[in-house]
């Protein structure tokens, strides 16, 4: 008796709390998550660590929108509050999901609340003209099973047990996944910088056009940003809708930068290439997940950026621009922004299909790309080194170069070093083309070994 009423002591505390929150925070929407697990005896390593899991999905994903979070431990087993800055029906929509969508959910209670006429109210299914939630055993409805006690607590205590080593089995597949795919990664970027001749860029023959970096640099910074590519698999390795993966992998992002500039000692080696490769990685795990076909990756890509040139908006109002803003600003580029939005479409829609099944060896096939890029891509990082008639005497340069026969003609072998000496000479780098190139690399060699 003395366990039953600690528990309903606990139970009582919580939904005090639950409305001192909301009263104190009106206009924001409140989830608690508890364990859907029978008994008093809430508590066990299983049903703790399964509270801990859907708790630090949530803050993955839409951490963005969470203004406050309180987590502890009671007779109720591990108790989560999270105040979201985000209306009420949204919420109940994210949370619905992921009780019907993640191996877990059916094993919590995930509640939604708001204030309404001073009162706390909860949001049900039926409030969104949902069905009822589903009897994790038998499929009926799950009040009714439960009211009627239709399964034994052994069978639910199995229940939890089985689906906890289903999880923990796909959570060893996508780790192995996301490893596969971040080594992939890894040898793009360092196949990148190993390409000769680069026209200017950095190779392990020569640091091109840029005397604050060299070959070693980019490998450092490679393999120092690798392990936050595997994150962001990760983080597109799942059933959430591919904004909020967007939204989830820029935190990650932002740490992978400051990973790179400290293994560069402050040289911007791959700024550029974490923003276009995460969100590529990102959508190749999101992709891989659902067992859609290659040429999805465009088009979850584009959802999950749908917003980007939103960056751009009230930039006269920042201190401190980025070189791609500047450029906004100066002529209109939206830079690897725009690229990105548009699905990587000089990507999908040439590269790879050209490329696909080519016979030319690795260096010169990557040679052979980066002058197509070359030909076609608004290179901001040419025209922030130089200028806008720079860009077009480069895209010349190279159109005249394919149509020398690029890597297949000895003709367009030796222009290709001459152009090397020329864009040296005259500090010339085409640097958005160089990661277009890795991301090139990264989609080919991805398709060629999982599509």
């Amino acid at each position: 008796m003395e366990l039953i009423a600690e528990f309903l002591f606990d139970r009582d505390k919580r939904v005090s709390y639950q409305e001192q929150l909301l009263k104190e925070n009106r206009d924001k929407t409140l989830v608690t998550i508890r364990i859907n697990y029978p008994g008093i005896e809430k508590s066990n390593y299983i049903t703790d660590d399964i509270v801990n899991i859907i708790y630090n999905d949530i803050e993955t994903y839409y951490g963005k929108y969470i203004v406050f979070k309180h987590k502890y431990k009671n007779k109720e087993g591990i108790i989560a509050h999270l105040l979201f800055d985000l209306d009420f029906v949204n919420v109940k929509k994210i949370m619905i999901n992921i009780e019907e969508e993640h191996i877990l959910g059916r094993c919590l209670d995930i509640d939604v609340y708001a204030m309404k006429n001073e009162k706390v109210i909860g949001i049900s299914r039926a409030d969104l003209f949902k069905k009822p939630r589903r009897c994790f055993i038998c499929e009926l409805d799950a009040k009714i099973c439960s009211r009627a006690q239709t399964h034994s607590i052994e069978e639910i205590k199995v229940y939890f047990e089985d689906v906890y080593k289903k999880y923990k089995k796909v959570e060893k597949k996508t780790e192995l996944l996301s490893y596969e795919v971040s080594q992939i990664a890894l040898k793009s970027m360092i196949s990148e910088v190993s390409t000769f001749p680069s026209f200017g860029l950095v190779s392990p023959i020569s640091s091109g056009s840029h005397k604050d970096m060299d070959y070693y640099t980019f490998l450092d910074s490679a393999l120092a940003i690798t392990p936050y590519l595997k994150e962001m698999f990760k983080i597109g390795y799942s059933y959430h809708n591919p904004e909020y993966i967007f939204d989830a992998i820029r935190n990650t992002g932002k740490t992978c930068e400051e990973k790179m500039f400290e293994a560069t000692n402050n040289i911007n080696t791959h700024k550029g290439m974490i923003f276009l490769m995460g969100i590529t990685i990102a959508a190749m795990g999101k992709v891989l997940y659902e067992d859609m076909k290659f040429s999805e990756i465009q088009s979850i890509i584009k959802l999950m950026v749908k917003d980007i040139l939103d960056d751009f908006k009230e930039l006269n109002k920042k201190e401190c621009l980025t070189h791609g803003e500047k450029l906004y600003l100066e002529y209109g580029f939206t830079g690897i922004r725009g690229q990105i939005k548009d699905g990587l479409a000089v990507l999908f829609d040439n590269i790879i299909e050209k490329y696909s099944y080519s016979e030319l060896k690795e260096n010169d096939l990557y040679t052979q790309i980066l002058i197509e890029l070359m030909s076609r891509v608004e290179d901001s990082t040419i025209v922030y080194r130089h200028d806008i008639n720079t860009l077009r005497k480069v895209q010349l340069d190279a159109k005249e170069l394919l149509n020398l026969g690029g890597v297949f003609t000895d003709a367009g072998k030796k222009r290709c070093e001459e152009l090397e000496e020329i864009y040296i000479e005259k500090n010339i780098s085409p640097g958005g083309c160089a990661d277009l190139l890795a991301i090139s690399i990264l989609l080919l060699n991805v398709k060629k070994l999982m599509f």
